[in-house]
């Protein structure tokens, strides 16, 4: 039976203790007494909790009849039936959600955690095939990377999905449960980059930096859907280290194949040969061009945007990008600069990359392009990276210029 707003322990004794104000609990849905309620509160001349209770989707029947989330998370729709106006294809997650599947199938040890986001973070297939495999701790990202430190040394291999703006709550676990304990713990982390309409705390700009201080964490960037099921592989086969793989919000497009493979870095696209130069051979390259995951299509419209004014690009997606590889620092060895593009803070990836260089002794320059240091306005996704300037034409504008 749903309770009423008289069945509600009131807080009141414990607030007053306190020397504070309580006015509730009101009924949320009730202007009147909201307004009577917000009044009071004004008037008050001191701190005040108006503790209000609200139905998620009140008053909307497609919401309240909605088993799911109650319309946690919506598009546009249609405002009398609540169907999505159009469908946007697979989705980042979608991908992540039907390798979990997979991989539960072949490996019993796998599990998964979450903080009181099983469907948004695509594990609600996998909690209906393997429900004892699945432990949704609640908003509590502490406890569950935790509880993901003490499953992995109990032998298990823990997947841990959050938003990857969430994972700056459970740093401190990540940092001395897990990577001091080289443990094999791997975190998923949807909604990586810019999410624009879901406002400033929610753009996942930060994992990059606060990973980068992390000794021995792995980090994979997926460029595309099928990477992040070959990258999901490849991270839960870690048992000594956590593992990280960031994806975005929204809409995977077409796989972005690479023309070749150098090491561990895939090469996507390769300058025209200078002077006849050899494919290989990288004297000719006046910029190593590195997109980082889904910034990888970003770099290649900016190569053609290069290629047209006569430099020499090329354009390669590292895959994992903490730490550096040594294959990447050989190719930054033999071009004349680098050019990082990422859809976090600025110098995430790129800092890790200009430490590498200079500890091998490649002295080149390293053009960085990520997200400012700021809290960004609320926009669309296209609309936020125009505005930071991780467009292909702001970016190449802005290469044209330094590589001149």
């Amino acid at each position: 039976m749903k309770k009423g707003l008289k069945d509600i322990v009131s807080p009141q004794g414990m607030f007053e203790d306190l020397g504070l104000k309580y006015l509730g609990p009101v009924d949320g849905h009730d202007a009147e007494a909201m307004e009577t309620a917000l009044r009071r509160a004004h008037d008050y001349g001191g701190v005040v909790l108006v503790h209000a209770i609200t139905e998620k989707g009140h008053g909307y029947d497609p919401a309240t009849a909605d088993e799911a989330d109650r319309f946690h998370a919506v598009g546009v729709i249609n405002p009398e039936t609540g169907l999505p106006l159009e469908l946007s294809g697979r989705s980042w997650t979608d991908e992540f959600s039907d390798e979990m599947v997979r991989l539960g199938k072949e490996r019993d040890d796998v599990v998964a955690l979450t903080a009181s986001m099983l469907i948004p973070v695509g594990l609600q297939p996998f909690a209906e095939r393997y429900p004892e495999r699945v432990f949704d701790v609640g908003i509590a990202e502490q406890h569950a990377v935790t509880m993901a430190a003490g499953l992995s040394f109990a032998g298990l291999h823990p997947v841990v999905s959050v938003y990857a703006t969430f994972l700056n709550r459970a740093f401190d676990q990540l940092l001395m449960d897990c990577a001091l304990h080289r443990q094999g713990v791997t975190f998923v982390l949807d909604r990586a980059g810019i999410t624009g309409t879901d406002g400033a705390s929610h753009n996942g700009m930060w994992d990059l930096t606060l990973l980068s201080m992390v000794p021995g964490v792995r980090v994979a960037a997926p460029r595309d859907g099928q990477q992040v099921a070959r990258m999901l592989r490849e991270a839960v086969d870690v048992d000594d280290a956590p593992t990280v793989v960031r994806f975005p919000k929204g809409t995977v497009g077409e796989p972005v194949e690479a023309v070749r493979r150098s090491g561990t870095v895939d090469v996507l696209r390769d300058p025209v040969p200078v002077d006849g130069a050899a494919e290989d051979d990288q004297q000719g390259v006046d910029l190593l061009l590195v997109g980082v995951g889904a910034m990888a299509t970003t770099a290649l419209e900016v190569a053609d945007k290069l290629f047209a004014e006569g430099r020499a690009v090329r354009v390669v997606d590292p895959r994992w990008v903490i730490p550096v590889s040594d294959d990447l620092v050989e190719m930054a060895r033999s071009s004349r600069s680098v050019g990082v593009i990422e859809d976090s803070l600025v110098g995430g990836v790129a800092g890790r990359i200009g430490q590498a260089l200079a500890d091998a002794g490649v002295d080149v320059p390293v053009h960085a392009y990520g997200i400012p240091q700021e809290f960004l306005d609320h926009g669309s996704r296209g609309q936020v990276l125009d505005r930071v300037g991780l467009t292909p034409d702001a970016v190449a504008t802005s290469l044209t210029a330094r590589l001149a």
